[in-house]
């Protein structure tokens, strides 16, 4: 075969390949991003509904309790058996904080005013961030802002974008062992090896600092942190030889988020000498 037929041979087949490859890559981000939307659609409806089943309890009790607060206090004592049923059933809340059943076992316990009017307070407050977390859910549903209507067709197209760098640097750690002939023992490939698993920390902290649907305290500051560890990676612009004080930042940087979890407030916390830390048989719990 003449060289110049051979060139053009082999030019229609890398273009033959290219196509291929592309319409791969497309089909692929095609289908990550249909998925990824239904999954946020199908999250979002199913919060909804968690929030319905636990506001259902949470107002039929909150306004059993308001209608029995003007109650005498004998009667207080031999409240109707709907309301405790009512009470087991908001325990039972898909959404049901530990303060919420804390505060209805003490209110079971110790059946007075101070108890009433905790528990009262402590629905009332519990069912307006339900609601304003609904009505914040739908609006974001029928009727986004710019910016979210904007981010929520960008958002699903996160998955295939990080999924390409992790091709992307396997492909690298393959050429840079291949191509060079770096040995697999030498400090070299370790670097090579350090820097690889850098990336996929990156890309897997990127992936949860973005796709977290949750705006909870605690998930916000865990956020802030995977967003620190992402942006560490990209410090292997300098070199080679920074990977191993790179994987170093981010592996201490993973472990400050140990730090970060929720603390029980002070008022959560039982007091010293409370009937909580008193045991069943100790004579003291009965001389209060």
């Amino acid at each position: 075969m003449p060289f110049a037929a051979w060139i053009h041979a082999d030019d229609l087949t890398g273009t033959q390949s290219g196509i291929i490859f592309t319409g791969f890559a497309v089909i692929a981000f095609i289908w990550i991003y249909v998925r990824t939307a239904r999954s946020f659609r199908k999250a979002a409806s199913e919060r909804l509904e968690r929030l319905r089943q636990t506001l259902d309890p949470y107002c039929r009790a909150a306004g059993m309790l308001s209608g029995d607060a003007d109650a005498a206090p004998d009667e207080a004592e031999h409240e109707p058996e709907p309301l405790h049923l009512l009470l087991q059933q908001c325990k039972a809340a898909p959404l049901v904080t530990t303060e919420m059943i804390e505060a209805i076992d003490a209110y079971a316990r110790e059946r007075d005013a101070s108890r009433h009017a905790q528990l009262e307070r402590l629905l009332d407050r519990e069912i307006k961030k339900k609601i304003a977390e609904q009505a914040s859910i739908i609006r974001s549903l029928d009727n986004p802002g710019w910016g979210t209507a904007f981010w929520k067709l960008v958002r699903p197209a996160v998955p295939f974008f990080l999924l390409a760098c992790i091709v992307y640097w396997s492909l690298g750690l393959y050429g840079q062992f291949h191509d060079h002939r770096i040995p697999a023992l030498s400090w070299t490939g370790v670097e090579l090896w350090m820097r690889y698993v850098s990336c996929l920390v990156a890309v897997v902290s990127f992936h949860f600092a973005v796709m977290t649907p949750r705006k909870d305290s605690p998930k916000y500051a865990y956020r802030m942190l995977a967003l620190c560890i992402t942006a560490a990676a990209a410090a292997h612009l300098a070199g080679l030889q920074a990977a191993p004080y790179i994987l170093a930042v981010q592996i201490l940087l993973f472990l400050c988020g140990f730090g970060l979890g929720p603390k029980r407030s002070r008022r959560d916390r039982p007091y010293a000498g409370s009937a909580d830390l008193l045991e069943p048989g100790d004579p003291t719990r009965h001389n209060k």
